[in-house]
């Protein structure tokens, strides 16, 4: 008697969750069928921008984020990009304890001992110096500051200056650990006039 080869049947449990929760594609289909190709656009860059959320962070950059809280600065905005190249980027951006200042924090880490200035190079210097120039006009313009739009364009509208600090991190992984903060690479009044800031380094205890 010949024998065939059944494919294996998935249970109806399954079957019944296939049914119910559509595959991505298949709902940006549907979107695009029924409700127009906004709508679709609309479905998949909110599909993207969950996936994002949940990449893992950086432990340097978490490291940076729990020493920067702990002195008394408020997170504004993580991993802000500059509308005019989103190649540049800003680690973190805080507001000062005091509320005066927006800091623009890039995060350095190594294994043994360095100073966190001598990893921020010329090039360096000139991307995080567009980095603030670009927030700062993307907090005039409003539409360019992603979901942090209430809080980051509050702070740069009520600030008095915006500038650029250095965390340096050691370690690896949940114990990577902030070694040192070094403030006022650059800074940027308001009237808004470029200055190398002056320069101060805290040691981590």
């Amino acid at each position: 008697m010949p024998t065939t080869e059944s494919k294996p049947r998935r249970n109806d449990a399954a079957a019944a969750r296939d049914r119910r929760e559509p595959t991505l594609l298949r709902r940006i289909l549907l979107h695009a069928r029924h409700d127009g190709p906004r709508v679709a656009l609309a479905v998949l860059l909110q599909a993207l921008a969950s996936l994002v959320q949940r990449a893992p962070r950086d432990p340097g950059e978490r490291a940076a984020e729990r020493f920067l809280r702990a002195l008394g600065y408020r997170l504004l905005a993580r991993n802000w990009r500059s509308p005019r190249d989103r190649r540049d980027e800003a680690d973190l951006v805080m507001l000062s304890p005091d509320g005066r200042e927006v800091v623009i924090v890039e995060v350095k880490r190594a294994a043994g001992p360095w100073d966190p200035l001598d990893r921020v190079d010329v090039r360096k210097r000139e991307v995080l110096w567009r980095v603030l120039v670009d927030l700062e006009g993307a907090g005039e313009a409003q539409g360019s500051l992603g979901g942090h739009t209430t809080a980051l364009g509050r702070a740069l509208r009520g600030a008095q200056s915006i500038r650029v600090d250095l965390v340096g991190v050691r370690g690896e992984g949940m114990l990577c650990a902030a070694v040192e903060h070094v403030t006022g690479i650059f800074i940027r009044d308001a009237p808004r006039g470029p200055r190398s800031g002056d320069v101060r380094r805290t040691r981590a205890p």
